[in-house]
């Protein structure tokens, strides 16, 4: 199967989201579509698949005109996809799960025969090397894996393109190699195969080929190896990113008083210990339920400790609910900006001060919060067309700005990220690094999980290393430390 798409528009209200932009899938290649948030890749995609439909240009699959007016139709003609989002409905077994919408096809009598539904299930997930069982129950598997047996769904259908749209942005490091290798199992039975995604260390290990498109139109086609990462990034945002993603490190801290944990721990949580200096960033490593989120959740006062004591400034200090850790000048970014973070429906002014509203007497100062709101909207280089914009209709590396934009209305002391670029392009995490740069400098100790280790390492004064609750290991010179080596602290 071969996939020609030409001259593609699409638009959404005013908003253009594809402008004349053709393609070329080939079979037994893996394909990648980068560019930044709002570039339009995913609307490409799901174009392809069936998900949108184009305002003109035209598509032709192995030489017939193709024109899918919805998933199921672009199914029929040999088009599968992996969303983005989690589909998994954990109360169905893995092979249900795999055949949902399908399991009549395994019915005698109104009976589902499981003998022959697993065997179905089995046989696709070893299709491409997935190492899953049926038989293991869903609450045993990570995402990664999740994602592997949304896969095997799109692979129920037998297709001869799968396409994966931003399908590793969720996960974790181990997680992504997983869905990263189906997808070479899936190129090496031939197969066309395309994928969107903002990290180009996933396109270097996995890209045949990629095509970088930017403000809905296309750059360029290139071989994989063609440019360098530089070269990929400057081409992406327009302008020059030579000189990396990372500022250079302001000062050392100010003071490592400034936060403390002493033996912290609770039932996720080993006895742990670590400083927070003011004006320094430490990274926290490790895989997912490692402990890094659970310090920052009891941090900012979203789950308690059972033993152990922090201290802010030397005082003690003990958060029962958010709002007494936000008083305190602790800001929370959590790991789900949509679900966690903001208020989809609302607008960005008022995502951005809802922390702490600023108020004339019992009023809400409308004045000062337009202010203010223009002030972060322009620090983080934000891109909205008013303030009363609903934040939903942001790109979604404009969300994260804003949730947090949210955290640095409150001029904090303290600022604890979960995976603050998770799901953000490469132009967004330069803004947003500089900004938590210039945070650090002005005093604000940042204290920083990530799933990423290129920004962990590129980002962090310090980083400590946590495997099973524990904090396993403390590397003082982040800079001269590589992936291997913290990984292997990790596993």
């Amino acid at each position: 199967m071969r996939i020609v798409a030409e001259d593609l528009s699409r638009s959404f209200g005013n908003t253009r989201a594809l402008s004349d932009v053709s393609i070329a899938l080939e079979p037994g290649k893996i394909h990648a579509l980068v560019g930044e948030n709002g570039a339009g890749k995913s609307t490409l995609l799901k174009i392809l698949a069936g998900a949108e439909r184009p305002d003109s240009g035209r598509m032709v699959l192995d030489g017939q005109p193709y024109a899918p007016k919805s998933v199921t139709e672009a199914t029929r003609r040999g088009v599968g996809l992996v969303f983005q989002e989690i589909t998994i409905n954990p109360s169905l077994t893995v092979a249900e799960n795999i055949f949902a919408g399908r399991l009549a096809s395994f019915r005698r009598y109104w009976l589902l025969t499981r003998g022959g539904l697993n065997r179905a299930a089995q046989a696709l997930l070893d299709s491409f090397s997935a190492e899953i069982s049926v038989s293991q129950p869903l609450s045993t598997l990570d995402l990664g894996q999740w994602k592997c047996i949304e896969v095997a769904r799109a692979l129920s259908a037998s297709p001869q393109a799968v396409l994966f749209d931003e399908s590793t942005a969720f996960l974790n490091h181990r997680e992504v190699d997983i869905v990263l290798e189906a997808m070479q199992a899936l190129k090496r039975q031939g197969l066309v195969v395309a994928f969107v995604s903002h990290h180009l260390a996933e396109v270097g290990a996995a890209a045949d080929g990629l095509t970088i498109l930017k403000d809905g139109r296309k750059v360029g086609d290139y071989a994989a190896h063609e440019l360098s990462r530089d070269q990929i990034q400057s081409l992406m945002v327009g302008r020059d990113l030579s000189k990396g993603l990372f500022p250079p490190h302001g000062a050392q801290a100010s003071s490592d008083n400034l936060m403390r944990f002493e033996d912290i721990a609770d039932e996720r949580l080993k006895p742990s210990s670590l400083t927070l200096g003011g004006g320094e960033i430490v990274g926290i490593a490790g895989l997912k339920g490692a402990g890094g989120q659970r310090i920052l959740e009891i941090a900012a006062g979203v789950a308690p400790h059972h033993s152990g004591e922090m201290k802010l400034a030397g005082a003690s200090f003990r958060p029962r609910i958010p709002a007494e850790a936000w008083a305190k000048g602790i800001a929370y970014l959590p790991g789900d900006r949509t679900g966690e973070g903001l208020i989809v429906g609302a607008s960005v002014l008022d995502n951005l001060v809802m922390a702490r509203p600023p108020r004339r007497g019992p009023l809400f100062d409308h004045a000062r919060a337009k202010k203010l709101s223009a002030a972060l909207i322009q620090r983080l280089s934000i891109k909205t067309k008013a303030p009363q914009t609903r934040a939903g209709a942001l790109s979604g590396g404009n969300l994260q700005k804003v949730v947090l934009g949210k955290c640095l209305a409150v001029d904090p002391r303290v600022l604890l990220l979960n995976n603050p670029t998770r799901g953000v392009d490469v132009g967004a995490r330069a803004e947003i690094y500089r900004s938590l740069r210039e945070a650090a400098d002005r005093g604000l100790g940042i204290l920083l999980a990530s799933e990423d280790l290129n920004e962990l390492i590129g980002l962090s004064d310090r980083v400590l290393v946590m495997r099973a609750g524990r904090i396993v290991a403390r590397i003082e010179d982040p800079a001269s430390a590589s992936e291997d080596a913290i990984i292997r602290h990790m596993t």
